[in-house]
This record gives structure tokens, sequence and C-alpha cells, in this order.
């Protein structure tokens, strides 16, 4: 008696009767896969930008507006207001030849310039503008680093300087035969709608971490507008 050949073994073996069926992703499991991605999709998201953004930071009040003001760069260019429109920025004022607070305040901003988003601006008025020409300006803004995409040194004739000064609610005595010209050694921070946001002491030292803290989640908001 001749033997019948064995049919299944030319069966695939997961096809055989009683195999048992290979693993297949259901629908239930998909869809808990896309959403597990997506949370670390979100988590990595919120890491990268929690670099920059203070976690909870509160709404920070409009203090005043800012003065208007037309005036030329280090590069001997028109700089406006309208150029910093939509764009949160820091501002001071001092004078190339100052010997004393100027240049502890350049560079407490040489420091903003590396502790913040590049979104956020920065601005050095000058209060003497009969020495601080644009050459003069440019020189000392690469002293200390500047970045010259965001951080702009300004200067103007003498009533523009002194219009802007009072604009911004400050005040520069002149110079004498003993004293330096006197001016603010405070920061303001401004929003891109031209709001005044807040004042912070260049000599304290918890006044400039506030400092920080502010700019970058007012830089960090859409437009630079804060809430």
């Amino acid at each position: 008696m001749s033997q019948i050949p064995d049919q299944t073994s030319a069966i695939p073996a997961h096809d055989r009767p009683g195999a048992a069926s290979p693993a297949r992703m259901s629908k239930t499991q998909k869809l808990i896969n896309f959403a597990l991605w997506g949370v670390l999709g979100v988590v990595l998201l919120g890491m990268l930008v929690g670099k920059f953004m203070p976690a909870g930071h509160p709404p920070m009040k409009v203090l005043f507006h800012a003065a208007a003001f037309t005036l030329t760069d280090q590069d001997a260019r028109p700089f406006s207001g309208a150029d910093l429109r939509g764009k949160a920025y820091v501002c001071d004022f001092i004078f190339t030849t100052c010997g004393s607070a100027c240049p502890m305040m350049s560079h407490k901003l040489q420091g903003i310039q590396t502790q913040t988003p590049a979104a956020l601006q920065l601005v050095s008025f000058t209060v003497n503008p009969e020495h601080d020409t644009p050459p003069v300006l440019k020189e000392y803004a690469v002293a200390y680093g500047a970045d010259f995409s965001r951080w702009h040194f300004l200067t103007g004739t003498p009533a523009q300087m002194s219009a802007l000064v009072r604009g911004m609610n400050f005040a520069v005595t002149p110079a004498t035969d003993h004293d330096p010209i006197g001016h603010s050694e405070k920061f303001l921070l401004i929003d891109g709608d031209g709001n005044v946001r807040g004042i912070y002491d260049s000599a304290d030292g918890i006044s400039m971490k506030d400092l920080i803290a502010d700019a970058t989640w007012l830089a960090t908001t859409p437009g630079g507008r804060g809430w």
C-alpha cells in the first residue's frame, strides 16, 4: 500500500489548521501608540520652549507709553521706533566716555544678550551725541561684543536725545568741571506696541534676574506684546 503524501507540509506553518495567527496590531493599539508618540512630542517641545520661557510668568502691567524716536544707528543708518514694532526690547542710556556706570551697564546688557532669546532686541541711546557719532558708537559696541542683528546703538541731535530722555521719564544733567554727565542707571523693558512694562536697577542683582525673566517672557509671547 502506497503512502499518501502529507499535504500539510506544503502549507505555510502559519496557515496550517490549528496554527496560531501572527500578532497583528489592533486599531485600538495603533491609536494608543499614536497618542503616546503625540504626548512625547509635546513633552519634547515643552522642554525646548522651557529653555527660554519662564514657567507660570504672570502678565505684566503697562506702565506708560515709550517716546517715539527717529535716530541714527552705529552704521549711520536711520533707525526709529517703527523698526522695533512687534518686538520686545530692553534699552538704556549711556555715553562712551563714561568711566563708571556706563561700562557696567553695557556689560550687563552684554549678559542679557547671551541669556535671552534672539527675538529680544537691545537698544543703547547715547546722552552725549556731540561726541558719540556713529563710528564712535560702532567701536564701543564692538568692544562689548554686540550682535548688531539685535543690539542697536543710537544717536541724534542734542535736542532729539534730550526729548527722548524726557519722553522715557528720565533726566540727564550736563557735565560740569568736576562731574561727568549724570543720567539714569536703569533699564527699561518695552513691548512690541511701544509700552514700557518694567524698570530695572542695573546695579541690583535681583532686579537684573527679574529683567532677564520678564524680557524672556515678553519676547516669547506673540508679537512681543504680552497679554
